[in-house]
């Protein structure tokens, strides 16, 4: 009986049959995945070639238009043809920034399956011992090292081209970074930091406070009462958009005059939208070299101006900035006894109501792909600011809270999130307050005491501009290309699978914030579709079509809601169960993007040049 010779040291080598195959397998799935590499890479710099403009109403043809109606104002054909263009190059510009984040994806699985595929391929490859003397001139190093060679040239040069079409497709989805960022102040909890300039002046590095240090002071924000009176913020004394009083006009008429009370030139441009306390009413404007706070009275005298003070970082080139958004886009914020003010560039202060600055600081330039536009919010003495900005991955996103006296830091707790352009709302439930945000892909409501997360629900994708509303327990949070979700306050954690009641997917709002009530929720979209669900089943109701585009948020005045369109024109609907009520219809006669105001008896409307009073004479 004979036995099998055992492998002697130097004899040649054999992969085995079975191995063989294995190997082969393994190199034509690695071929494979190399085709979906290059063929990756070849979609992406197309679409790259291909795309919209950073800003879509760049577009040469939309400028174009947009001259024409300056220059015919009443040409509706011309008005139809510039609102299709306009939600055509929304559409183009998210459905070339889906393709860019698809495409990098698949690049990125194509590259770990072809890395996958020619290890296992070289494993398999990998001589056996074998008992066959070797050629006099093989050498199983030599083989190796040549066909190492030439795995490694082929390899780099894929490779190469991956990370060409990774910077692709990566540039098309994350915004780009305008600036270096200046000036940021990023204090640790338990960290001090000694104040530069002292109440009055700028304010570069304020020194942090404790929670326990502000809750004590003697500056606890006004009254409930008191802030109810009043338009204190972004969409009124809520933030959702709901008016405490409901003698306002229904019918009005810029160019005739009808029940316009008065009209003022505002000095700058700006997108944010006036805020009232008492008799005066604030706004800011602002272009890429200044940036000021206006303070008018009712009677729409300007009663002072004040310019921001000079920062590193507003000396520094300004970040770009879309139309939409401009450098005063943030709504400004008051409590009675100051108001706060924030710009694109990422400063911030604080102005008492005779026009004295009281405080201001750099957050820094944020990485915003639109430019900043997240209004101010308050919770009794404190400032809150989400400065959500780059990428989730890069970690600069948080939610900062300033003790409004001085500017100081408070607390600030870091986001998972990107940049964002939705405004946070403080709501109290089941004896609880909350300051509720929204950001891709995440809903987070915080604790005003400290910043700690209280739940989080996953319901957003992309850019998230629409803020938050709340009604009867339940929040609404919403955007294009996403979902909107109905989601209960009084979890704990990660609630997504828990506290989701319903979701719809039909007329999500890319710029204007829904409307809710415990009866319906009310969503619009800037290409002027209103659609209707019902808040406690999420059932669709209907949809109404506008000859409108839409930028200003709407606002709910006793049973109506108000709607003001790009144009300067206002709807007066009546949302019924069945049906989108049109109970009358305004025109300003200019342009207006900003929120309205609505107080006693009064409506307060900016429009592209002009702060507008409108009232019954």
């Amino acid at each position: 009986m004979s036995e099998n010779p055992l492998p002697q040291p130097g004899k040649n080598a054999s992969t085995g049959p079975l191995r063989d195959v294995g190997a082969e397998a393994a190199l034509r799935l690695a071929f494979v995945a190399g085709f979906f590499v290059i063929v990756a890479i070849a979609l992406l710099a197309w679409s790259y070639s291909q795309r919209v403009s950073k800003d879509p109403l760049n577009a040469e043809q939309f400028k174009a238009l947009k001259a024409q109606l300056a220059a015919n104002p009443q040409d509706e054909d011309l008005k139809a043809q510039i609102r299709q263009l306009d939600q055509m190059l929304r559409s183009q510009y998210f459905a070339q920034r889906r393709f860019a984040s698809i495409g990098a994806w698949i690049l990125l699985g194509s590259l770990v399956f072809l890395l996958a595929s020619l290890r296992a391929a070289a494993t398999l490859r990998r001589p056996l011992p074998h008992p066959e003397p070797l050629p006099p001139n093989a050498s199983p190093e030599r083989e190796a090292t040549a066909t190492a060679r030439w795995a490694v040239a082929g390899l780099a040069s894929i490779l190469a081209l991956a990370g060409i079409g990774l910077a692709i497709g990566v540039g098309s989805v994350v915004p780009e970074e305008g600036e270096a960022e200046i000036a940021t102040v990023s204090v640790a909890p338990g960290e001090t930091q000694q104040a530069q300039a002292s109440p009055g002046t700028t304010e570069a590095v304020p020194p942090p406070v404790s929670s326990g240090a502000a809750a004590a002071g003697q500056d606890s924000g006004p009254p409930a009462t008191e802030i109810a009176k009043n338009w204190p913020r972004f969409r009124g004394p809520t933030g959702q958009g709901i008016a405490h009083f409901t003698n306002v006009p229904a019918n009005w008429d810029g160019p005739s005059g009808k029940n316009i009370l008065w009209k003022t030139r505002v000095p700058l441009e700006g997108n944010s939208s006036p805020i009232v306390w008492n008799d005066r009413i604030f706004l800011t404007g602002a272009t890429d070299k200044q940036r000021q706070v206006y303070c008018f009275d009712t009677s729409g005298k300007l009663i002072w101006q004040a310019d921001m003070p000079s920062t590193p970082a507003a000396a520094a080139k300004p970040p770009e900035v879309m139309e939409d958004t401009g450098f005063a886009s943030p709504t400004p914020a008051t409590d009675g006894q100051r108001v706060y003010a924030m710009f694109a560039i990422g400063d911030v202060a604080a102005f008492d109501f005779s026009g004295k600055l009281i405080w201001s600081r750099s957050l820094g330039i944020p990485k915003n792909s639109y430019g900043h536009a997240t209004s101010l919010a308050m919770v009794r003495n404190l400032l809150l600011i989400q400065f959500d900005q780059a990428t989730a991955k890069e970690g600069k996103s948080k939610l900062i809270a300033l003790e409004a006296a001085s500017g100081n830091t408070v607390w600030e707790t870091p986001r998972p999130v990107p940049n964002s352009w939705a405004t946070p709302i403080v709501v109290a439930w089941q004896g609880r307050e909350q300051i509720i945000t929204a950001a891709d892909p995440w809903a987070i409501a915080y604790q005003p005491s400290d910043g700690k997360e209280i739940w989080r629900v996953k319901c957003l994708a992309q850019d998230v501009a629409a803020s938050p509303v709340f009604a009867d327990g339940v929040a609404f949070i919403g955007n294009a290309n996403a979902k909107m979700a109905a989601i209960r306050v009084d979890g704990r954690g990660d609630v997504t699978e828990t506290h989701v009641l319903w979701i719809a997917e039909d007329g999500l709002p890319d710029t204007c914030s829904p409307l809710a009530t415990s009866d319906y929720v009310l969503l619009l979209t800037s290409a002027g579709t209103l659609t209707c669900y019902e808040a406690k089943s999420g059932k669709k109701r209907w949809e109404h079509d506008f000859d409108s585009g839409f930028k200003a948020s709407p606002t709910l005045v006793g049973k109506n809601v108000y709607l003001l369109g790009e144009e300067g024109k206002t709807w007066i609907v009546e949302p019924t169960p069945t049906e989108c009520k049109i109970v009358a219809e305004a025109d300003l006669g200019e342009p207006c993007a900003a929120t309205p105001a609505f107080l006693d008896g009064r409506i307060y409307i900016r429009g592209k040049e002009h702060l507008y009073c409108i009232g019954l004479h």
